[in-house]
C-alpha cells in the first residue's frame, strides 16, 4: 500500500470543501501540503480526482467522487480500530453518530438513545432526526454510523437490519362518526377527508395504499409534524394515517383520539436499522443493535409493537 492515512484525509477534506484553501483552513496543514498528496494519490491510483478550476475552486470527477465515498469509509474503519483498542483498555468510548427517522423520534430517542447512552457513559453519542431522503444521503456519505428508520426506497450500499413490521392505522377523534367502528376499509376512508403526514418517501407510501385499490384520498390537508397531524384530527377535520401507535391517545391540545386498524391486506413498514454496507460494523455499532433489539423484545419502545412474523431483510 503506497498511500497513507494522512494522504486520504487531506483528500477527503479537499472532496469536501472543494477547495484546496478552504480545506486547508478547516484541517489546519498548508496548501501545498494538500497538494502535494492529492497528486501523489492521483499518481498512485493513476487517476484524476479533481477538474480544477482557476480562481474558483475543484469539483470531483467521477472516480473522485467513488474514491471519496470509499475514503471516508476507509478512514472511519482506521478510526473504528483505534476505538476499539481503546474500548478494550478503558471501556465503551468514542463517538456514535445516530440518525433517527422524524416521525419515529419521539418514540425512540428519549428511550432507547439517551438509555443507551445512560449505560454507556464514556460514549459520545449525538443523535440527529432527518426525514428519510435525508438519512440516505447522509448515510451514503458516511456523515452517520447508523439510523433507525423504515424500509423505504434502501438503495444498493446500504445494509437494512429489520426489527419489527408496523401495519398502517387510521387516526380518528375520538367524537368522529367512525370512531366506534372495530375496522375500517381504504374505501371507507376515501370518502372522509385525510390530513396527510406529507414526508419525503413516507407520503408516497401512505398514497400507495390507495393507489394499490384504484381509489384516491379526499386530502383536507398536509403536515411534516406527527402531533399537528394528531391535533387537526383530534378537532374532527378528518383522519391521519401512521404507522407507529402512541401509548397516549391524548393530542397536545387535549383532544381524545382513537386508533383504527383496517381491513385487507396492506402493505405494513419495517422497522429497522440501516447503516453503509462498505463499513464494518463497530463494536459500538453492534452494542447498540443488541440494546435495541433487546428494548424491542422487552417492550419497551413506546408505541412500537413486536411483529417479525414478515420481516425482510434489505441489501
Amino acid at each position: 500500500m503506497r498511500f497513507t492515512l494522512r494522504q486520504l484525509n487531506y483528500f477527503v477534506a479537499a472532496g469536501e470543501a472543494l477547495s484546496i484553501r478552504q480545506a486547508s483552513t478547516k484541517i489546519s496543514v498548508s496548501e501545498p501540503s494538500i497538494s502535494s498528496a492529492i497528486s501523489q494519490l492521483e499518481a498512485e491510483f493513476g487517476i484524476t480526482l479533481f477538474i480544477r478550476h482557476h480562481a474558483q475552486g475543484l469539483s470531483l470527477t467521477q472516480a473522485g467522487t467513488a474514491l471519496l465515498r470509499d475514503a471516508k469509509a476507509f478512514l472511519q474503519q482506521g478510526r473504528e480500530l483505534e476505538n476499539t483498542a481503546q474500548e478494550l483498555n478503558a471501556g465503551i468510548s468514542g463517538q456514535f453518530n445516530v440518525l433517527c427517522f422524524t416521525a419515529l423520534a419521539p418514540f425512540i430517542v428519549p428511550s432507547t438513545c439517551h438509555g443507551f447512552k445512560a449505560m454507556n457513559p464514556d460514549v459520545n453519542l449525538r443523535v440527529h432526526e432527518a426525514h428519510q431522503a435525508e438519512i440516505l444521503d447522509q448515510l451514503w456519505h458516511g456523515k452517520a454510523d447508523i439510523a433507525i428508520t423504515y424500509d423505504l426506497d434502501i438503495p444498493e450500499g446500504l445494509d437494512f437490519t429489520p426489527l419489527t413490521s408496523l401495519p398502517p392505522y387510521a387516526v380518528l377523534s375520538k367524537n368522529h362518526p367512525l370512531a366506534k367502528r372495530k375496522r375500517l376499509t381504504l374505501e371507507r376512508l376515501s370518502e372522509e377527508p385525510l390530513v396527510l403526514l406529507d414526508l419525503p418517501l413516507s407520503k408516497d407510501y401512505f398514497l400507495s395504499l390507495f393507489h394499490r385499490h384504484k381509489l384516491t384520498p379526499n386530502i383536507l390537508s398536509k403536515t411534516q409534524q406527527v402531533d399537528v397531524m394528531r391535533s387537526i384530527v383530534g378537532q374532527g377535520y378528518g383522519y391521519g394515517l401512521a404507522n407507529v401507535k402512541p401509548d397516549n391517545a391524548i393530542t397536545l391540545d387535549g383532544s381524545e383520539l382513537v386508533y383504527m386498524p383496517l381491513d385487507g391486506k396492506l402493505p405494513a413498514l419495517t422497522l429497522g436499522l440501516l447503516n453503509h454496507a462498505s463499513a464494518a460494523r463497530s463494536r459500538l455499532a453492534k452494542l447498540f443493535i443488541e440494546y435495541v433489539n433487546q428494548q424491542l423484545n422487552l417492550g419497551k419502545l413506546p408505541g412500537i409493537e413486536l411483529h417479525r412474523t414478515q420481516l425482510k431483510r434489505i441489501t
